[in-house]
């Protein structure tokens, strides 16, 4: 008869056990290394009947008891290196079990212990973490079954030896056989045996009550059950092999082969369904054929049968489901596999993709190339002829100025303005000061004479005492001067354009020479004055030391980069006044600044650094690297002539002449640095003529 405990007043019999096990005043059982802790008060009746019970049923080993866990420092200490807690009791009347447990988890010898948790409550939030760390072995609910719960210490003590590696005759030795009123066992018999001995056992049992059953030999190929139909009868398969399929919208697929199991058609049989699977031999199989009444009987007439059936039916159906997610992984693993090859298969397609344009784009440059000859033929005829006309031009004017003595100031402007090169802005500024004086502090009058080339004082204050007319005569002679020298440094482009445009088809690398870089700015300024109105252009710095390069591929670099500038800053005021149409307010990234490239050439140890800097949008940080990618461009949406190649271009004329290009960009500022190496100052063409 099960006995109930938790609730009743204690015996008188076991008054004495509750003080000798209190570690505060009476200490451990001499000659005993294993002990077995409870934690609680007794301030709800719970840990005084709990310690009497295991006092009883556990006469050989040391009990110990403490109120909670303040208690737990002094118990440690009153251990020894040898003992071992191989079981641990707490009660609810501990305010937090987990915090408990945690504390016990602190000290080396308890860290091992695994407790049981005796409760009277109903609901419990403080035994989370208990539960996911493993200390947790049983919850027992109050008023507790003797039986049940010396059974559950006997069996945790069990696996706390076992997880200290002692064999079964040790553990016996230790702490003896389980109390004989405690409840053991597995939760059903048949579990712990090899699936054979579950089908002897099975065989011998239906045997007894309908006798022997006959083995029928079925050959490789047979089906025993068919998917969808009804099952007449149980196979239990004592030898050979059965494959389980299942037929889908896209054919017969195998479930199971080595996870089928000795018990087909079981379920389907007991509940009455269809085949679920369709079974097949794999190979001669030797079978036992048992219907539904057969088992019936069976069972009605044995009933210690139902143990191996449910056992058998259980290993086969725990076999299969873990068969089941196994597969279910391997399809997971699959789907994630086939997912990543589909993403390799979209980049690789992309790649195609951008293979495939960069294969059109330089069959396009093929074909240029294939043209460039002619091209620069044609253009190079006429442009000659416009140049050599220009030449002519000037030798006539020349003359003509020549013949009258009057025009001898317009020829002079005319010669300074045709050979000398233009100056920067900084320079013209600080000619115009010291003019100032001389002309009666008259800025306009200053500036003309300036650009007409007249930077002496003494001049300038005769060219103002002479009046209007003799400046006027002065600038007309400056201004054809410029033009036809801007006609000739025209026409030399083109010419230097047809050259690139052979270079392109046939790249020659004696076509490197010694070049100006300063000379070759100015000139790509004044080529591309247009593209700069609204734009205050300052260049400083130079000269500079000559470079070893191709002229007109490093005029495309300068090229390209003012002519970005520039259009970067249209760019932005075109977006801005659409912006503000559409009622935003929306200011430049430059703020009130006026529009600006600044131009600076300076020297840099052995190489030329040329900063192209303005103060448009600025590139965003995550494009500033592609911007030297082959037909990229941050000009989406709006029409720019040229072939989409430009940064590329530049980066890739850079580096071929031994150089570097960087890119520092903020909003209100983006610089371009150009760094090219110099030449060497004794190697100069000039100086090995001499």
């Amino acid at each position: 008869m099960n006995e109930e405990r938790g609730l009743a007043p204690p015996e008188d019999g076991c008054e004495g056990v509750w003080e000798k096990t209190d570690v505060r005043h009476g200490g451990h059982r001499v000659g005993h290394s294993l002990h077995i802790l409870v934690m609680g008060d007794d301030s709800r009746g719970l840990a005084r009947a709990l310690t009497e019970d295991m006092a009883l049923a556990f006469p050989n080993l040391c009990l110990d008891r403490i109120d909670g866990p303040e208690d737990l420092i002094h118990y440690d200490s009153t251990l020894k290196a040898d003992d071992h807690v191989i079981l641990g009791l707490v009660t609810s009347e501990v305010e937090d079990i987990d915090t408990a447990l945690e504390l016990v988890e602190e000290r080396p010898i308890l860290a091992p212990t695994n407790w049981l948790i005796v409760t009277d409550e109903t609901t419990h939030s403080d035994l989370a973490r208990s539960t996911t760390s493993g200390r947790l072995a049983s919850l027992v609910s109050v008023p507790w079954t003797v039986e049940l719960l010396i059974g559950q210490s006997y069996s945790t003590m069990v696996n706390h030896l076992k997880g200290e590696g002692r064999t079964p005759e040790e553990i016996l030795e230790l702490i003896g056989e389980a109390p004989a009123n405690a409840i053991q066992g597995p939760i059903l018999e048949g579990l712990d045996l090899k699936e054979e001995q579950v089908v002897r056992l099975l065989l011998e049992g239906v045997e007894r009550v309908l006798g022997h059953r006959p083995r029928l030999v079925i050959p490789t190929g047979t089906e025993l059950a068919v998917q969808g139909q009804p099952v007449r009868a149980v196979h239990l398969v004592l030898a050979g092999d059965v494959s389980l399929h299942r037929d889908g919208l896209r054919g017969e697929v195998l479930a199971h082969h080595a996870t089928s199991g000795p018990l087909i058609g079981l379920v389907s049989l007991a509940r009455g369904e269809n085949a679920f699977f369709t079974a097949v031999t794999t190979s001669t199989a030797r079978v036992v054929r048992l219907t539904n009444e057969q088992l019936e009987i069976a069972l009605l007439r044995e009933p210690a049968l139902a143990a191996p059936l449910a056992a058998l039916a259980i290993q086969s159906l725990t076999r299969r489901l873990m068969r089941a997610e196994d597969l279910h992984l391997e399809n997971a693993l699959l789907a994630a596999d086939l997912e990543a090859q589909r993403t390799a298969l979209e980049k690789a397609l992309e790649d195609l993709r951008a293979t495939r344009e960069q294969l059109v784009e330089k069959t396009r440059f093929a074909m240029l190339g294939e043209l460039s000859a002619g091209i620069a033929h044609e253009l190079n005829n006429p442009v000659t002829a416009l140049a050599r006309a220009a030449e002519h031009l000037s030798e006539d004017v020349d003359r003509v100025l020549a013949a009258v003595a009057s025009l001898s100031q317009a020829r002079e402007a005319m010669h300074r303005a045709l050979e000398s090169s233009p100056r920067p802005t900084s320079e013209e500024r600080e000619l115009v000061k010291l003019l100032l004086p001389e002309v009666g502090g008259d800025r306009r009058l200053a500036r003309r004479l300036v650009l007409a080339g007249v930077v002496d004082p003494v001049r300038a204050r005769s060219f103002a005492q002479a009046g209007e007319s003799t400046v006027e005569v002065l600038e007309s002679g400056a201004r054809i001067g410029s033009s036809l020298r801007s006609v000739l440094a025209a026409a030399e482009r083109v010419i230097d354009l047809t050259r690139s445009l052979k270079g392109y088809a046939r790249p020659d690398a004696a076509d490197f020479e010694a070049v100006d870089v300063s000379a070759g700015i100015d000139d790509v300024l004044r080529l591309t004055d247009y593209r700069l109105r609204g734009v205050e252009v300052i260049r400083e710095g130079g000269p500079l030391p000559p470079v070893l390069a191709h002229p007109s591929k490093l005029q495309q670099v300068w090229t390209n980069l003012i002519v970005n500038a520039a259009e970067a800053i249209e760019d932005e005021h075109e977006d801005l006044e659409k912006r503000r149409k559409a009622g935003e307010e929306a200011l430049f990234a430059r703020g009130t600044a006026p529009a600006q490239i600044r131009i600076l050439l300076e020297e840099e140890g052995t190489f030329i650094r040329v900063t192209i800097e303005d103060n448009g949008p600025g590139i965003a940080p995550e494009i500033v690297e592609k911007i030297f990618e082959p037909h990229f461009t941050t000009k989406a949406g709006r029409v720019r002539y040229g072939l989409g190649m430009g940064m590329s271009i530049v980066h890739s004329i850079v580096s071929d002449h031994g150089g570097r290009l960087t890119v520092e960009s903020q909003p209100g500022r983006t610089r371009m640095i150009v760094r090219l190496p110099a030449m060497k100052h004794e190697k100069t063409p000039k100086e090995e003529t001499r």
